[in-house]
């Protein structure tokens, strides 16, 4: 039997909520509609449904095989013949019948260990299709993630394109105010008006944007297309990922490294069965026979036969043009190539990981200072407006200040966004993603 796996995500914070039809969406209902539906992961669950079905006794050779074959003659026809002294005769509708089954059994005992090698490679392919299934969860939930948080960016970015519109109204407001008691000039409030319409014109192209990131995410999960839902707000972090120990569990975690290693064995495999054919084997075998003829003519007219018959075959190659030779060379070549093709993936996986913290830590210093940032520019903006309500402030100078809070808040989402990515990348580079549970 087949392993049977289980696959849940390791996200802090939430429970997971029951698929149906979402009006609110979270990131943990996100994965496992898209571990349900996804047609990538369909398709490789179904590549390792057939890898456990190959994994048989029988695939491997060491069970025997048995036939059973049966049937049925009628044979009509006319006989002419002449003697010794030259007297011809005939005779005309002569017949005969025949009914047989055989029952056949062919068992080879012995083949060079072939059918010991080819039983454990069966195995490791079930293992490589496996590892390959963890892979594709893998990357699929890492898009997904993304994705989703692709999506709360915008929605944040749109709540802060609708702030600067409220922002830019009241500066409207009252600059159109100031202008009808003369406190103001008719291109201070021009400015203001074309202020406002360009805010807006931006919170239109980011919902146009929304709309597509949702669509995009909505791809990953095989929802129907426009399928609109809300998603969280906010984008929360793991507690700090440790370099040493991301690296210690490399090896032994990241799928890549062990569909390399996994191919290193399997070639391993595919050359000790280039020896195989270099020894004798031994077949055993044993029939039964019954047959049961009738005829019209001769001195008989039945003649039954039935028995059992049984024996060994020995094959011994002696000599094929040296071909066994170069398979087998061939093979340690394909085995050496998978031992290097491992250590380059090892090689690269180390280098993405090491880079991809350096890129994680700096993402976390920058939400950190994005965040102090946005404070000073709230602040800021603030104590701005009020100077320009009271007409201590310009026009300009107070739409630059405006730019400024938007600017910082923009920076600020950027920089979670980015954060957040690369720690996603970090757990799915780690095997540390996903979470592998068997069942018995």
């Amino acid at each position: 039997m087949g392993k049977i796996y289980i696959l849940s995500v390791l996200l802090v914070g939430t429970s997971l909520i029951a698929y149906g039809q979402p009006t609110s969406m979270g990131l943990e209902e996100a994965v496992a509609i898209g571990l349900k539906n996804n047609f990538s992961i369909q398709i490789a669950n179904n590549d390792t449904k057939i890898a456990g079905n190959n994994n048989t006794l029988g695939n491997a050779g060491f069970l025997p095989n048995i036939n059973l074959n049966g049937g049925i003659r009628e044979n009509a026809f006319s006989l002419d013949s002449k003697d010794q002294n030259g007297v011809s005769s005939q005779s005309d509708n002569l017949h005969s019948q025949t009914a047989s089954i055989t029952a056949t059994l062919d068992w080879t005992l012995f083949n060079g260990m072939e059918m010991f090698i080819k039983k454990e490679r069966l195995g490791s392919l079930q293992s490589l299709q496996e590892t390959s299934l963890r892979a594709t969860v893998e990357n699929k939930v890492s898009e997904i993630i993304t994705a989703y948080f692709a999506v709360v960016q915008l929605k944040n970015s749109i709540e802060v394109l609708q702030n600067a519109i409220n922002f830019s109204n009241s500066r409207y407001d009252l600059t159109r105010k100031k202008l009808q008691i003369g406190t103001t000039s008719e291109l201070a409030f021009l400015k203001s008006s074309t202020d406002l319409n360009a805010d807006s014109a931006a919170f239109l192209r980011q919902q146009v944007a929304l709309t597509s990131a949702k669509s995009k995410l909505n791809t990953l999960l095989v929802l129907e297309t426009g399928k609109n839902y809300d998603v969280t707000s906010s984008i929360r972090f793991d507690k700090i990922l440790d370099y040493a120990n991301l690296k210690e569990i490399l090896t032994t975690s990241n799928s890549q490294i062990s569909l390399a290693k996994q191919s290193v064995d399997i070639s391993l495999l595919d050359y000790r069965l280039t020896h195989s054919p270099q020894y004798p084997q031994i077949d055993f075998f044993t029939d039964y026979n019954f047959s049961r003829t009738s005829y019209n003519y001769g001195s008989s007219s039945l003649a039954v036969n039935h028995g059992p018959v049984i024996g060994l075959n020995l094959s011994l190659p002696v000599f094929d043009g040296l071909n066994k030779r170069r398979v087998a060379a061939n093979a340690k070549i394909d085995a050496e190539s998978a031992r290097l093709e491992y250590e380059q993936v090892l090689k690269q996986t180390e280098e993405a990981l090491w880079q991809l913290f350096n890129e994680y830590r700096t993402n976390l210093k920058l939400v950190t200072l994005e965040t102090a940032n946005l404070e000073v520019a709230k602040t800021t903006s603030k104590i701005s407006f009020e100077r320009f309500r009271v007409g201590e402030m310009s026009d300009y100078e107070l739409r630059d200040i405006q730019l400024s809070e938007l600017e910082a808040e923009n920076s600020l989402l950027v920089a979670q966004f980015q954060a957040k990515k690369s720690e996603t990348e970090l757990l799915r580079l780690s095997g540390k993603l996903i979470q592998t549970k068997q069942l018995n």
